[in-house]
């Protein structure tokens, strides 16, 4: 998928817009995001396997609320469906759950560092 695809550039440009051009506060998110989103991913298919629906949408919703806030979009409308399966009661994503959510969470990451390197270069 192509970072535009994956990312919302108009949040990110915030960001950077709230820290005076520079990617410091993107930067710092991110760290946050690499290390927070696998819990949350594990969070989710633990509910899942336990068929506890509640958690399912509580572990969701905050995977929707991480990835919205980077702009992480495409990972956060997964998590979006997700939460919506859950508070409907089901927690039946399909086999391959732990494959997109991992997937989409290493491509989000990858587009987002790639935004940043290319906004410091900008800014040499």
């Amino acid at each position: 998928m192509a970072p535009s695809d994956l990312l919302d550039l108009t949040t990110l440009q915030n960001l950077v817009e709230l820290d005076d051009g520079s990617h410091g506060l993107v930067q710092e998110m991110i760290g946050i995001f690499r290390e927070d989103t696998p819990h949350r991913i594990e969070d989710i298919l633990a509910a899942a396997a336990r068929q506890d629906a509640e958690e399912f949408s509580r572990a969701s919703h905050a995977l929707k609320g991480g990835s919205g806030a980077l702009g992480a979009k495409t990972l956060r409308a997964l998590a979006a469906e997700l939460e919506a399966l859950g508070r409907g009661g089901s927690v039946e994503a399909g086999p391959d759950l732990r494959a997109r959510l991992e997937k989409l969470f290493q491509d989000s990451l990858a587009a987002l560092e790639a935004y940043v390197r290319e906004g410091e270069s900008r800014r040499g």
